[in-house]
This record gives structure tokens, C-alpha cells and sequence, in this order.
């Protein structure tokens, strides 16, 4: 085909286009506002439907405010019972300890195994405790908390003081210068005052001023050190 007779062509094909848009083209162009008006009016409708049923199920699964913190003040409550059952049923307890009744030398160890020569008395026997060495009248004290069972003078042992202390342990105070802080019956603290160095023990009486200490567990003699070192307990 010509160019020319290209050319006619598109002219005529426009002149027919501007001759239809004149006639019909407001017609169109209002068609195409009021579908884009409704589509959009359609859109809204649907997102405002679909945002009321969420607000709906919200509302319907919410609790009131006063409701949690009913719940949350009833939780701490549980929280703070448990807390104190367990602290009730599980007090704490203090460690035994065994505390050195006097600030001395250890003179004579304990041995119930092999016999010591006692040179006052010209013997060898066992020592069921230990002589701790002090200046005479130093304050004895007592080794743990208990109470008196007994203040007498004995034959071999001088001045004595009879003390049941915890877990079954029982000590005396032997050779003593002086034992008027306690009497039989009276309750004992660790630590408190029972008494005053001196040097009483029959056996022992060429030695210096000495606190003789025995510590009995079942009617049988143990070493007090053991004691005072935390081995026995």
C-alpha cells in the first residue's frame, strides 16, 4: 500500500473516532465514574463489615479490667502463701559447733588407746580427755549451750562440772578452783561462764594450773579436739 494511501486511511480512522466521541463520549466517561464510585463504595462497605466483626469478637473475648486484677491480686496472695509454708516447713537450722572452753595450751592429748605415765601418781593409765593449761584462774567457759547435771567435789578429779550439752554429748569440767557461777539444773549458753582454772586433779597436781576436759557420746569418752576442730559433730 502507498504512503498516501496509508496516510488517508489513519486520517479517516481518526475523523471517525472524533466524530463518535463527540456523539458518545460523555456517555462513556460517566459510565466509567460511576463504576469506579461504586466500586469504591462497594470496597468500603466490605473493609467496614469485615472491621465491625473483629471489633465484635473482641469485645465478646475480653474480660473486664476489675476481673484481672482480681486474678492477678489472687495469684500474688497464692504466691506469697507458698512462700511462707516453705519457709515454715523448712526453718532454718543452726550449725553445732563446739567451742574451746579456755584459751590454753593443749598439755596432756586425749589417748584411750595407749596408756600415759602420770608421774605424781606413779602410774600408767589411759586419759579419757585432754588438759588444756592456763594460768590459774583463768574463766572457763562452756563449750556449747545445755544445762547443769551435776557440781561436785570427786576424789581424783578435784572440783568438777557435769554438763549435758546438744546431740547427747556430755562434758566435765575438771579440776576447777572455783564452780559457783552454775548449780545443778541451771541452763547454759555456749560461751557463758561456768567457772576458774586450777589445778585439782589428783594425778595430775605436779603439772601447772590446768582445765582437765572430758567429753562423753553414749557413755563413751571421745576427743574434745575432734570436737573443736568440727570433725565430729
Amino acid at each position: 500500500m502507498q504512503p498516501k494511501k496509508i496516510w488517508n486511511a489513519v486520517r479517516e480512522a481518526y475523523a471517525q473516532y472524533d466524530r463518535f466521541m463527540e456523539k458518545q463520549g460523555f456517555g462513556i466517561v460517566l459510565a466509567v465514574c460511576v463504576l469506579i464510585i461504586g466500586a469504591s463504595a462497594a470496597y468500603t462497605f466490605y473493609f467496614r463489615e469485615q472491621l465491625a466483626g473483629q471489633t465484635v469478637i473482641l469485645e465478646d473475648s475480653a474480660e473486664p479490667a476489675g476481673v484481672q486484677e482480681m486474678q492477678t491480686l489472687a495469684q500474688a496472695q497464692e504466691l506469697v502463701s507458698s512462700h511462707s509454708a516453705m519457709h515454715t516447713a523448712a526453718p532454718k537450722t543452726v550449725p553445732f559447733s563446739f567451742a574451746q572452753p579456755v584459751e590454753g595450751f593443749l598439755d596432756r592429748d586425749y589417748s584411750m588407746l595407749e596408756p600415759q605415765y602420770f608421774a605424781q601418781a606413779n602410774y600408767y593409765r589411759l586419759h579419757p580427755g585432754i588438759d588444756l593449761q592456763a594460768p590459774y584462774g583463768t574463766t572457763v567457759h562452756s563449750c556449747a549451750s545445755g544445762r547443769v547435771m551435776n557440781v561436785w567435789q570427786d576424789h581424783e578429779l578435784g572440783l568438777c562440772i557435769r554438763i549435758r550439752h546438744e546431740r547427747g554429748y556430755e562434758a566435765v569440767y575438771a579440776g576447777l578452783s572455783d564452780a559457783g557461777y552454775v548449780q545443778a539444773g541451771d541452763p547454759v549458753a555456749q560461751s557463758q561462764i561456768i567457772g576458774h582454772v586450777g589445778n585439782g586433779v589428783l594425778a595430775e597436781k605436779d603439772a601447772e594450773s590446768h582445765l582437765h576436759l572430758e567429753v562423753w557420746l553414749n557413755e563413751t569418752p571421745v576427743d574434745p579436739v575432734e570436737l573443736f576442730l568440727g570433725i565430729l559433730q
